[in-house]
């Protein structure tokens, strides 16, 4: 188990095509969470960064080409950044998400790079079939491509490799949840926005922090299944309780854990709330692999 690193039957096939996120920018720069020092990755070389606004990349993965997108800001190629990975949700694309999200601006102030990946175009969901992500631990085709994402970027730009995070939308919600146990040895921590389910009979590497955002007032994937998946982290990050004295509104934080398990429940839609991606941030901010 991972030492403590700091402070929510059936699945329902979800996930939200029509569901278009349309939040706030993200908050000015701060310092990211004191801790652990950085670990370079191997792109960390003497010189200058070149600046990335929308670069298209893509990587072969089991003989299919995937595609992601990064924004980074110029600057020390000796500096290793956060990355912070955006899933859209099904039906949607990584370019489509990446002008609502509210990511871009911290990127492009060198505080993180900020990288939308697009999900796969067979994917079988709501009666039809359209570009998405895995939801469940049997499904095995889209965490490779992460993995061989990130070892892309980690040679192409200076990555913190113990400050790798992952949010996502509707379905890619279901996946960022996912990925937290599934590359859970090379995330910092996740956020699921209007999507989750309890991952069982998969085993992740440790405790992991979580971060969920759910509407009940969510007609496409319920409330429940978010609160399930809630459920199943607090049993895998040893929380003892529900929710503590540190709870913000419409946010509660579980005690006792090895890592955080925070929820954050409003009365919208199949949406993401406003001021998702500021607290995203923040949750981020304060995590880091002590490994």
């Amino acid at each position: 188990m991972r030492r403590p690193r700091g402070r929510l039957l059936g699945v329902v096939l979800l996930l939200g095509a029509a569901c278009r996120p349309s939040v706030a920018g993200a908050p000015g720069a701060s310092a990211w969470a004191a801790g652990p020092p950085p670990r370079p990755s191997v792109g960390c070389r003497p010189g200058a960064a070149a600046a990335l606004v929308g670069a298209a990349r893509t990587v072969t993965v089991g003989g299919e080409v995937r595609r992601y997108i990064v924004d980074a800001a110029a600057g020390s190629a000796e500096r290793p950044l956060p990355v912070v990975l955006a899933l859209h949700g099904f039906r949607g694309s990584a370019a489509g998400f990446r002008a609502r999200d509210g990511l871009v601006p911290g990127a492009t102030r060198g505080d993180y790079i900020a990288v939308h990946a697009d999900g796969r175009d067979d994917v079988q969901l709501l009666g039809g079939v359209g570009r998405g992500w895995d939801l469940a631990p049997g499904d095995a085709r889209d965490t490779p491509f992460v993995a061989a994402l990130l070892d892309a970027l980690e040679r192409e730009r200076c990555v913190d490799r113990r400050r790798i995070y992952a949010t996502g939308f509707s379905n890619g919600g279901f996946f960022a949840n996912l990925l937290a146990c599934t590359l859970g040895d090379r995330l910092a921590a996740a956020a699921a926005v209007a999507g989750a389910r309890p991952l069982d009979g998969c085993v992740p590497p440790g405790p992991i922090p979580m971060l969920f955002f759910h509407g009940l007032a969510d007609p496409v994937v319920s409330p429940r299944l978010t609160a399930g998946a809630a459920a199943w982290w607090r049993r895998i990050d040893g929380c003892r309780g529900d929710a503590g004295a540190g709870s913000e509104a419409g946010c509660s934080a579980a005690v006792g854990c090895t890592a955080e398990v925070v929820v954050c429940i409003g009365p919208q839609g199949h949406a993401w709330p406003a001021d998702a991606t500021a607290r995203i941030l923040g949750f981020f901010r304060a995590q880091a692999r002590p490994d």
